[in-house]
């Protein structure tokens, strides 16, 4: 096997299973550390590869991380569509926005290294990426956010724009707190010492409650769109 993958790939289908095998190491290693970026030539030992046919994928370790990344910000928009889309096989009665909120949130709790990698985008993966990485990047989180404003829209009686910042909001909303719930044990210790534990922020509960909050005070005619179509209608008919 290690063999194999010292041999230059020749096909297109080949480079394209090397890179997958590169992403699959670096994203391996990831989330088996402690939120620290794993080195180039761990990620290449990982894969099987000579260190230097790394950067013949990737130009830089922090490209390859902010590919890792993607992997991740993909991940939580498939989960918001899909319990948009749960969301919409319910009676238009019973479709709450507070839950849709709730999911969304839950995710991102659950899965705190993606947070740790996020928090490393633009101060560190960004800055040591060549532009195409990052202009593809950007590009790629605009379709995303696009798509699940959308279909946030469809569903409820806001437009896409409105949809579109709730989004935005929500994850930096949730992004901050998770940052200022990092403490050092050191630093934590202390701040219990001295009667400051109203300023250690529990993460999972901060970042539901600021996120639907923020939701019912921007968006509080957040309604069924159906349910607002039938009022309509009834409201014509009367």
């Amino acid at each position: 096997m290690e063999q194999e993958n010292l041999v230059r790939a020749r096909s297109h289908e080949q480079k394209l299973k090397r890179r997958a095998d590169i992403l699959d190491a670096a994203r391996e290693l990831y989330l088996e550390g402690d939120g620290t970026l794993p080195s180039a030539a761990e990620v290449a030992r990982r894969a099987n590869l000579a260190k230097g046919t790394l950067y013949l994928y990737f130009s830089s370790k922090e490209s390859l991380f902010l590919e890792v990344l993607r992997h991740f910000q993909k991940g939580w928009f498939e989960n918001n569509l899909d319990i948009i889309d749960q969301e919409a096989l319910r009676r238009p009665e019973d479709r709450d926005s507070t839950r849709v909120a709730r999911q969304f949130v839950d995710y991102l709790v659950k899965n705190e290294k993606f947070l740790s990698l996020a928090s490393l985008s633009q101060g560190v993966l960004e800055s040591g990426s060549d532009d195409e990485m990052v202009v593809g990047q950007r590009r790629f989180l605009a379709s995303m956010v696009k798509r699940t404003a959308d279909a946030l829209a469809e569903l409820y009686d806001i437009t896409p724009e409105e949809a579109n910042k709730l989004m935005r909001s929500s994850y930096a909303l949730v992004m901050g707190l998770w940052q200022m719930s990092r403490l050092p044990d050191r630093v934590k210790k202390l701040m219990e010492q001295n009667a400051l534990n109203s300023l250690i922020i529990d993460f999972a509960e901060a970042a539901e409650e600021a996120v639907v909050t923020y939701w019912q005070v921007v968006a509080p005619g957040m309604k069924c769109r159906e349910m607002m179509r039938r009022a309509k209608e009834n409201a014509i008919v009367s």
